[in-house]
């Protein structure tokens, strides 16, 4: 490898005469987030395995953290060569980035080991998103989601639909619109502001994650939780700069390509098992959180609620010039695919 982002690519240079003719370049990897948690644990395995695989050729330096860039700034820096790597969320770009943001319609599959595969098959072979990501000088290497949804509350709860309205609600990503189309009183606020927000009453209830809740603590604020039919949020990628990929060689290409659907595998396993120790924390403490389940009517109700939501991602793809309505059936072919493989063949960690 031969190339360094341009930020230290002058320093790269100064100590280029004192470094020997054999020495590795680094890739510069940027994350958003901090290095804690099933996500940040997934990502170093995958760049841990890239350098095993490759005999130690593929080599990442990971700042953490924004260190490098925040978040809403991902694409254009990545795009640039700011780093070489790093993740992208598309919840932060419905109308310029329409085939990720997809990952986070509010559709009916609820599995993030579903809904990550799918999304991995559409970011990695289908034509019109690869002309896309080539255009955007993008290349894909792997995909994240949330665990299922919830609507954590205190103080209240959440049995039925009809109770939303007038419930003071945060207003949380792309299920913000479908919560204050049912009657939500919604309030703007950011996730980590959550805990604060119904401390002192400004929120009654949020939409969540029983993982996040308990590794934030907001489970301390929480009396129950509604487990909601919608598809978690999976916009969540690492993409590498395009030249930067293409000058890899042909088996380091592999490598990286090979990782995509393994590094699906291996998050959700831990996904799922700290989300389940997440749950049984909460209700199994001095003061349990209960449980509400919806009905089948609810579920139904909160899907047509959805719709709006869906119609104006159509309307951000086509403005990109994508045929909006083939590839969301593409995206929903594939859920079913991966639903039907997780139904009759059990989740890779269980096969034996």
């Amino acid at each position: 490898m031969k190339r360094l982002a341009g930020p230290f690519l002058a320093a790269a240079c100064t100590l280029a005469a004192a470094l020997p003719a054999e020495a590795e370049t680094r890739l510069i990897h940027a994350e958003p987030g901090p290095n804690r948690g099933v996500r940040a644990e997934a990502t170093e395995w995958w760049i841990g395995e890239a350098a095993r695989r490759s005999g130690g050729e593929l080599a990442f330096d990971i700042h953490w953290g924004g260190a490098l860039f925040g978040a809403n700034a991902a694409l254009t820096s990545i795009s640039n060569g700011v780093a070489d790597s790093g993740l992208i969320v598309g919840s932060y770009l419905e109308s310029e980035f329409p085939e990720l943001y997809m990952g986070d319609l509010p559709l009916s599959e609820r599995d993030p080991w579903v809904t990550m595969h799918a999304m991995n098959e559409i970011l990695s072979s289908y034509p019109a998103v690869q002309t896309a990501l080539a255009d955007k000088k993008l290349a894909y290497l792997g995909i994240y989601a949330t665990s299922p949804l919830q609507i954590g509350c205190r103080n209240d709860a959440l049995t039925t639909v009809d109770d939303v309205k007038g419930m003071k609600m945060r207003y949380g990503g792309v299920y913000g619109p479908v919560f204050s189309a049912l009657g939500g009183n919604m309030v703007e606020m950011s996730i980590y502001d959550t805990f604060q927000g119904m401390e002192t009453g400004l929120i009654d209830c949020t939409p969540t994650y029983a993982y996040f809740a308990v590794a934030t603590k907001l489970d301390e604020m929480l009396d129950s939780l509604t487990p909601i039919k919608l598809s978690p949020a999976s916009s969540v990628a690492t993409f590498m700069n395009r030249d930067v990929f293409e000058d890899l060689s042909p088996e380091h290409r592999k490598v990286l390509e090979g990782l995509r659907a393994e590094v699906i595998d291996h998050f959700a396993e831990r996904l799922s098992k700290a989300d389940a120790e997440a749950i049984k924390k909460m209700t199994t403490r001095e003061k349990p959180v209960v449980i509400h389940n919806l009905s089948a009517e609810d579920d139904a109700r909160i899907l047509e609620a959805a719709q709006p939501v869906i119609t104006q991602w159509k309307a951000s793809a086509t403005a990109k010039g994508f045929d909006a309505e083939a590839l969301l059936a593409e995206y929903k072919r594939l859920l079913d695919k991966w639903a039907k493989i997780r139904d009759t063949q059990g989740y890779p960690w269980e096969r034996g």
